[in-house]
């Protein structure tokens, strides 16, 4: 059976493998911390009967051999590595639940005809390297050879030389698993949001990782004293600005209010005087949904707002859209049977999107692929307080279980 102390003593290991911090954990990927925090993984593998190695990027796998060797490989797993003073279980959580799983088959003499994988994948969070999703990039294809020296740390070194120095004396493969034979990958996450909790629901089934544009706003005006310049015949960067804004949150609300996101986490005004009318106004859009064609409509209905603002606020608004993701859509047979999984395990599920990104979004482009959402205290995420309920991981982890069980023997 599932063993919550051991998915505890797992979590709280890992946790305390940490560069010091403010209370939380922060190991990067490719450090000597996020060396420690690998090996400790290794060893567990190792002492449950998997066969550990690691690829030439330094993702991390425990392999339990099936009896059928032509047989696709079913891969279950997340990161190790965390951002800065991060919480415990973000990523984390689903390479300890995918282990877990592995710990039970064995314990249970069960024995697999797929060859099951425990994957630990680097430098997700992108923290070292600037590059998120770095190691399942390499492992899918998208990142080559040639992209280690043209990533450059934060210590200005190339990825190439950092490899070297961190996988000094260990035997490694080639990352990339193009063609592979592989029949699934499936994540357990917690959610990083509060809906499960909210709605006291035990598992999230994903149906998609959500879509992403990022835009960067400038907005330019013309500068004068706060005191003698009349309203009506300003050209106020500032207040178009947050006339914007507004009207783009009002139409999203209105809208799209359980279907997208919004959110403006820069914004700034030059000349930044209290006594002059801003000449500039410069602002982020973060702009999500599990619909491609939301993400449209609203990049749509910014450009009727943009024209309509800088009439009325007689400005010039430029808007560049700094980076445009397409939803990644989860494995349609994989969800159905998550479900399946659910319903008689006697667990309650709610169909969600993903409005972050994860190793899943890379993964489906190899293999079919789902995602498994575990509540999230709050919805509190790359934060010190970050929480997951033992008895969360415990359901999570069985869920997994269920569902490598039935794919292994239905396929």
């Amino acid at each position: 059976m599932i063993k919550t102390e051991r998915l505890q003593a797992d979590i709280e290991a890992l946790r305390a493998i940490s560069d010091p911090c403010n209370g939380g954990v922060t190991r990067i990927g490719f450090t000597e911390r996020y060396r420690q925090g690998v090996e400790y993984v290794k060893q567990r593998m190792q002492e449950c009967g998997l066969t550990t190695y690691e690829d030439e990027i330094g993702n991390l796998y425990g392999v339990m051999e099936g009896q059928d060797s032509s047989a696709a490989k079913i891969i279950s797993g997340s990161h190790l590595d965390t951002v800065r003073n991060a919480g415990a279980f973000d990523g984390i959580a689903g390479v300890v639940c995918a282990l877990e799983a592995a710990r039970v088959i064995k314990e249970r003499g069960i024995k697999l005809k797929h060859t099951y994988e425990v994957l630990g994948f680097i430098e997700e969070e992108g923290t070292n390297f600037g590059q998120v999703l770095l190691g399942s990039r390499f492992i899918s294809g998208d990142l080559t050879d040639a992209d280690k020296d043209r990533f450059i740390s934060k210590d200005k070194q190339p990825l190439r030389e950092v490899l070297s120095n961190y996988m000094q004396g260990i035997e490694t493969v080639p990352a990339c698993r193009k063609n592979d034979n592989i029949l699934a990958f499936l994540e357990v996450h917690d959610e990083q949001g509060p809906v499960l909790q909210e709605t006291n629901t035990d598992i999230g089934i994903v149906q998609s990782i959500v879509a992403l544009s990022q835009l960067s706003i400038s907005i330019t005006g013309f500068a004068g004293h706060a005191g003698t310049v009349p309203m009506n015949l300003r050209q106020d960067a500032g207040l178009a600005g947050c006339s914007l804004v507004s009207r783009m949150t009002s139409y999203v609300l209105r809208k799209y209010t359980n279907e997208a996101t919004f959110t403006v986490g820069k914004f700034s005004l030059l000349p930044n005087s209290s006594n002059c009318i801003p000449n500039n106004c410069s602002f982020t859009i973060d702009l999500r949904s599990g619909t491609q064609a939301i993400v449209d409509n609203v990049l749509d209905y910014l450009q009727d707002m943009k024209k309509l603002v800088e009439q009325e606020y007689n400005v010039t608004i430029d808007v560049n859209i700094d980076s445009y993701k397409d939803e990644v859509v989860m494995d349609q047979g994989l969800q159905q049977l998550i479900a399946e999984s659910c319903d008689k395990l006697g667990l309650s599920y709610l169909n969600i999107n993903s409005g972050a990104g994860h190793d899943a979004m890379i993964m489906a482009n190899l293999c079919k692929t789902a995602m498994i959402f575990i509540p999230c205290d709050r919805g509190i995420t790359h934060h010190p307080l970050e929480k997951v309920e033992w008895e969360d991981m415990r359901k999570g982890t069985e869920l997994l279980l269920e569902t490598i069980l039935r794919l292994d023997s239905q396929f």
